[in-house]
């Protein structure tokens, strides 16, 4: 449990991994500030899920690539329960599988403006607005350190997350605030895992040393230790969750 309430920013709360650890946290005691982007139904089903497990939460509706829109999150969020102990930058959009010579415009914009564009805001105001002595952690991917054809716009986002961490890694480390990504592998029951075949699926199992694939609860764990007082030096990391997949 959290020894006090505090408050955690989630961008991009109500689905996949994201809602996995509103959940987690909730029952742990934190404060939730969650943003969605558009899908309201997700948005009523998560409130239910933290309210279920004994959480506060705030769950709003904003663009995470319209810095006004993320302002007005963490402005809501701080009014309602306090400057935020961590931020966790997890909005994002899945895999746009193209070759280079194939990607589109309208392609390459809607994953930088998000993934890039998007989790910069994410973290520039984390950066403004989280507490001495917090906690940032962005979503990243494995992808961009073992990146497959097909995913060169993907992977490049990705990777400019997690450069991105090392870079406040060493800006906020003086307030000793500790900095990380979490990079996923494949996730089943996330992003485009949820509607592949049974036979792209078992492709990625034997790719994986443990047999299995993670699923969204198989990440929440390691949120909870980067958020605990435990973790308090491990900072500039990127943790991967991956089952050993390669």
């Amino acid at each position: 449990m959290a020894n006090e309430r505090k408050p955690v920013v989630i961008t991009g709360g109500t689905k996949g991994i994201g809602r996995a650890i509103s959940e987690h946290l909730a029952a742990l005691g934190y404060d939730l500030v969650i943003s969605y982007s558009s899908d309201e139904e997700a948005a009523n089903e998560t409130t239910q899920a933290v309210q279920f497990a004994g959480g506060n939460a705030l769950v709003l509706r904003a663009d995470a690539r319209n810095k006004q829109s993320v302002e007005e999150l963490f402005a809501k969020g701080i009014e309602r329960f306090g400057a935020p102990y961590a931020v966790i930058a997890n909005a994002g959009i899945e895999n746009v599988e193209a070759p280079f010579a194939e990607m589109s415009s309208d392609d390459l914009d809607k994953v930088v403006d998000t993934n890039f564009k998007g989790t910069f805001i994410a973290l520039q105001q984390a950066a403004r607005s989280v507490v001495d002595g917090g906690r940032v952690i962005a979503t990243a991917s494995q992808i961009a350190v073992l990146p497959p054809p097909r995913s060169g716009a993907y992977a490049a986002t990705k990777a400019a997350v997690r450069s991105m961490i090392d870079v406040l890694t060493l800006e906020l480390g003086p307030r000793g605030i500790a900095v990380n990504s979490l990079n996923p592998g494949p996730v089943d029951g996330a992003g485009i895992f949820t509607r592949i075949t049974d036979e792209q699926r078992d492709h990625f199992v034997k790719l994986t040393p443990m047999g299995r694939l993670p699923q969204p609860q198989d990440l929440v764990g390691a949120v909870e230790f980067l958020l605990s007082d435990g973790a308090r030096l491990i900072s500039g990391h990127h943790l991967a969750v991956t089952g050993g997949f390669r």
